[in-house]
């Protein structure tokens, strides 16, 4: 009768002793929400996405996160070289605030201006990814 009572109470001590430890599990716990601060758009700002560190797919990748995003991708492929070592946009119409915008909505802190007079450019800023879009994960979600 005896060690019933004590193999009954050492289960029990059991229980109470994994409860304890799986409390702050079966809590609810509060959901932590991400809260990006995105500047809105006007209106569209048409954009060309291009790859200039040459990690496979890069440019269809950022094209699928941009579009999430709001912005209007025109165009995406390679850019001239792949030694770009950092992330960057640039104007191509002479506004260098719509470079400045997509480069905040991307996460990219690299901006320039290079316009150039082409009658049939019809993107208004270029991304080019460089080999630094890891560590700026920008392609996080």
């Amino acid at each position: 009768m005896q060690e019933r009572l004590v193999l009954l109470l050492a289960g029990l001590a059991g229980v109470v002793l994994l409860v304890g430890g799986l409390r702050p599990y079966l809590e609810s716990q509060p959901e932590t929400v991400s809260t990006l601060s995105i500047p809105e758009l006007k209106q569209p700002i048409r954009i060309a996405i291009f790859n200039g560190c040459g990690a496979s797919q890069l440019a269809a990748r950022m094209t699928k996160k941009a579009r999430g995003l709001g912005l209007d991708v025109i165009d995406e492929g390679n850019a001239d070289s792949f030694e770009y070592s950092y992330s960057m946009t640039i104007d191509r119409v002479g506004d260098l605030d719509k470079a400045r915008r997509v480069a905040d909505i991307l996460g990219i802190p690299h901006y320039i201006q290079q316009v150039s007079e082409d009658e049939f450019r019809l993107e208004e800023v270029s991304v080019i990814i460089g080999r630094d879009y890891q560590k700026l994960r920008l392609l996080d979600p």
